[in-house]
């Protein structure tokens, strides 16, 4: 396991002989570390736990007259944060090493931008902070939380439900919001950017794929499954996120070529096909991202598409700075002019949809291999998980994101990216 121990307890008690037809009971290790059965996480750790991952997709909601400052990311704060005083022990137990790279990449990032774009921190700053306050703190304890067994599958089942409710909510129109002015049929929900909704609808449609594949799960418990599907397919679809698009169908293939733990390849390939008619039947009625994708057989792609016109400058601006990079954030300036210059009229600048090549841009190679060890320690962990119960879940929700994030966008803002991030650190136990 790819952690660190941060306990030290008192010599090693032992344990009585448990009576005939008693489960055994573990102590204290020889090292004095307490195992896991000496102590459970409590009710309000548990629901700690699956509250924040019930509010995934309802991030940004907040209380009326509050500015956007008190609302649903503070809620979870604080509920996490009472688990934690609660029972520090449980929830502090082990240091996954993962959070020990992004801890010093936004060390480097916050000294890149003090020192090459200090006029640009109101826009940087509050990103960092979010990773410092809430993002890595929150890895941390579900990390350790989800050691315990059962704890894993009822924290999907809190996404599904989450999500399931944010799409039925986003089909019906409530808190619904039109994407430039509804233009191109794209909607979002909830005043959130649509890439993000759809990315997180295609995490938790790939949750449902890989529950009903689970080997204990019985065929009326699939069936149960199918409106679920088709529900957050449907809400993907509004979004006409091609990524999310993307990002749902790289999380399948991976069940269905790493998924031995689940089946045979006949009893995978009959599960696939089944969602794959799910989803022809949803597209066929909300066709809004495949109209999106008919884009790209044009000719002029490189005219029309604005992400394919970041590429060659953010590359240009990469080499400029190789080693330390530029500064956060101080580069979307140059890149709106070069690549969409249109958008400057409104004021408006654009991020760049590739976090490899942010990362580049912003903090040059330090900081690039900084974050790229951390999730390389999260896919190492997935990878080897793909053979124990989970199967091949963990690394099916975090791959996917980390090719996204190569090619086509910047998924580390995501809550759902974090929440995938500690799935797969767990993984392995």
């Amino acid at each position: 396991m790819s952690a660190i121990t941060t306990e030290f307890s008192p010599p090693v008690v032992d344990c009585p002989k448990p009576e005939l037809g008693q489960a055994p009971r573990l102590s204290r290790t020889d090292f004095g570390v307490l195992t896991l059965d000496d102590v459970q996480p409590n009710v309000l750790v548990r629901w700690a736990f699956y509250v924040s991952v019930f509010c995934i997709p309802f991030t940004q909601l907040y209380l009326p007259g509050t500015g956007n400052k008190i609302g649903v990311t503070r809620m979870v704060q604080a509920f996490i944060l009472g688990a934690v005083l609660s029972q520090p022990r449980i929830c502090l137990r082990l240091v996954p090493v993962a959070l020990f790279w992004f801890l010093a990449y936004s060390g480097v990032r916050i000294f890149t931008g003090l020192w090459f774009a200090p006029e640009m921190s109101r826009f940087w700053w509050p990103s960092t902070l979010n990773w410092l306050q809430f993002s890595l703190p929150w890895v941390w304890v579900m990390f350790n939380v989800l050691q315990f067994p059962g704890i894993g599958r009822n924290g999907l089942r809190a996404l599904i439900g989450g999500c399931s409710i944010c799409a039925l909510l986003h089909i019906t129109g409530i808190g619904v919001v039109e994407v430039a002015n509804g233009i191109e049929g794209r909607s979002t929900v909830f005043g959130e950017n649509a890439n993000v909704v759809g990315s997180t609808y295609a995490i938790a449609a790939i949750v449902l794929v890989g529950l009903g594949m689970l080997k204990d799960v019985k065929l009326h418990q699939r069936l149960m499954l199918l409106p679920l599907i088709a529900i957050v397919m449907a809400g993907l679809a509004k979004t006409g996120s091609r990524t999310a698009v993307l990002i749902l169908l790289m999380g399948i293939a991976v069940l269905f070529c790493q998924g031995r733990a689940f089946g045979s390849r006949i009893k995978r390939f009959a599960i696939v096909v089944l969602i794959g008619a799910v989803l022809a039947g949803v597209i066929s009625q909300i066709p809004t991202a495949m109209q999106r994708f008919e884009k790209l057989e044009t000719s002029r792609i490189a005219e029309q598409e604005g992400r394919v016109r970041m590429i060659p400058v953010l590359w240009e601006m990469f080499l400029r700075s190789p080693v330390y990079g530029s500064g956060p954030d101080d580069y979307q300036f140059e890149l709106t002019r070069r690549a969409m210059p249109y958008l400057l009229k409104d004021q408006h600048m654009i991020a760049a949809h590739n976090l490899a090549l942010k990362l580049l841009v912003e903090t040059g190679i330090i900081g690039f291999l900084l974050f790229a060890s951390g999730l390389k320690a999260g896919l190492v962990s997935a990878w080897r998980a793909r053979l124990k119960p989970c199967g091949s879940l963990p690394l099916a929700l975090l791959l996917p994101l980390a090719i996204a994030g190569a090619i086509v966008a910047d998924p580390s803002h995501l809550s759902v990216f974090w929440f995938a991030m500690a799935y797969a650190l767990a993984g392995e136990a």
